[in-house]
């Protein structure tokens, strides 16, 4: 009998300790994803960014799926969109200025056109 309750009792802690973990494992993932990015981002190309934005969106909506989040782990996805806000402006300008640089030498021309053609307007 001692066997069985000492049994009963130790399945018992094992699952609530699952249990435990897999909320905070529910928001593990998201924290896993931030802070890997944060360190490997420098040289992302727009394609790797629109990967990485694709990514947090299906992170995000998994969490956003649950209906018994904490009041703490809704503050840490918080404090995790922002983090992943700021890595994604401090890192991004890299790719923003190569598409900038892409787009510059049709903008230009485009520009040259439009100053030609207001100076023509106005003679």
């Amino acid at each position: 009998m001692k066997k069985l309750i000492v049994g009963l009792m130790f399945g018992t802690g094992l699952l609530l300790l699952d249990a435990c973990q897999s909320k905070t494992s529910r928001i593990d993932d998201l924290k896993d994803f931030v802070e890997q990015l944060s360190e490997e981002c420098g040289d992302y190309t727009s394609e790797q960014w629109e990967k990485a934005n694709d990514e947090f969106s299906k992170l995000l909506d998994e969490i956003n799926s649950y209906d018994d989040l904490t009041k703490e782990e809704l503050e840490e996805v918080a404090t995790l969109q922002g983090q992943y806000a700021a890595t994604v402006f401090k890192n991004s300008g890299k790719a923003i200025m190569e598409e900038m640089e892409k787009a510059g030498v049709a903008l230009d021309g485009f520009l040259n056109g439009l100053n030609e053609g207001l100076e023509n307007d106005e003679r």
